[in-house]
């Protein structure tokens, strides 16, 4: 496999939520050159298995990415190889990644096999994980090596992530002939409030955009919302936390829904993205640590799509790349990374299969 023009190919395939289509096609048809026989499953997920016995590992990583933003900002084109790695959006975030996952199948696919190994590349992670939610519905495997960047670090999960509106209603006036009843007042002092309300260690509010409606600078907004981006461990108590921001002040305040589509599959989904934790204890991990030779997992600062995966099985995180790259125009993989990345997860496949 000429894996490094595959990513290339992969990271010029610009691959929006919703629009994953021809990177898709890029992985299936390099899964079949391989010889292993690959679908596209109801939701525009990309699916190929290797190996017939149990137990199953599911290698898994997203089709989709951010905007690539103004192309001048980037220091090389779109999918360009310059100073030993391959540049541009997705590289880590998380293409090379997938790339690594389909080297290190073809590797397992030249000697005998323990176990299978399943390949899952899904759409519209960055937007809800509908894929990864709807695959989790009938997938029971042994364990997910889920390939978000983690600069090859083992990681076992992240915190969560809810965004929530606060809605101030008013009256539309004209401005010369406004009154005192104007909603922006009202979100000044719930700002206040919020800035003073005492916060537990594991939970954290943070404003980040306000919009009005209808939205003219000459006119007292009929509503005013206010968007607040709220990190909170598994341990926190989410719902105790919003009775107390409904408590602030007379707004209404709610976690958004959208509902989104892809291929055949329409889901609701709201704009929250749970915690995931899997104990420092838990065998598979422990396994996977001693195969890897690392002494501790960490954790992702962003969220993934491990909580819609880890209802069903552990998820174990790792992958290629700096994440603090990810969604930046300096994103970039070494090359020397992709293929250490390929030749761990054979080592972290392997390790789950004889775990058991």
């Amino acid at each position: 496999m000429d894996w490094v023009r595959l990513l290339s190919r992969l990271i010029q395939a610009e691959s929006l939520p919703g629009q994953e289509g021809e990177a898709a096609g890029l992985i299936l048809e390099a899964l079949k050159g391989m010889g292993l026989p690959a679908i596209l499953d109801e939701a525009g997920n990309v699916e190929a298995l290797l190996g017939e016995k149990e137990p199953e590992v599911v290698l898994t990583g997203h089709l989709d990415v951010v905007p690539v933003g103004d192309p001048s900002h980037w220091p090389y084109p779109q999918g360009a190889v310059a100073q030993e790695a391959v540049w541009g959006r997705g590289a880590v975030d998380m293409k090379g990644p997938l790339v690594a996952m389909l080297l290190a199948l073809e590797a397992l696919s030249q000697g005998p096999l323990k176990g299978r190994v399943r390949f899952l590349a899904t759409v519209q992670e960055e937007v809800g994980g509908l894929g990864s939610r709807y695959a989790a519905e009938r997938l029971a495997p042994l364990a997910f090596i889920l390939g978000e960047p983690s600069g090859r670090r083992l990681m076992r999960g992240h915190r969560g992530r809810a965004e929530v509106w606060a809605d101030f209603e008013g009256e539309e006036a004209h401005a010369a002939l406004s009154g005192p009843e104007n909603p922006l007042y009202a979100l000044g002092e719930y700002l206040l409030a919020l800035r003073d309300l005492p916060l537990p260690p594991n939970l954290k509010p943070t404003p980040t955009r306000v919009d009005t409606y209808p939205g003219a600078s000459n006119q007292t907004p009929g509503v005013v919302r206010l968007y607040l981006d709220v990190r909170y461990e598994p341990e926190a108590d989410l719902e105790a936390f919003l009775e107390k921001l409904k408590a602030l002040g007379d707004a209404s305040l709610y976690i958004p829904e959208e509902e989104r589509a892809s291929g055949e599959v329409r889901l609701v989904i709201p704009a929250l993205w749970p915690p995931y934790r899997l104990p420092e204890d838990h065998p598979l991990l422990l396994a996977a640590l001693e195969a890897l030779g690392q002494g501790k997992a960490g954790l992702w600062p962003f969220t993934t799509d491990a909580p819609y995966l880890g209802a069903k099985a552990p998820v174990l995180g790792y992958g290629p790349g700096d994440p603090a790259l990810a969604h930046t125009p300096r994103e970039h993989i070494p090359l020397r990374e992709v293929e250490r990345a390929a030749q761990d997860y054979v080592r972290l496949v392997e390790a789950l299969w004889n775990a058991v």
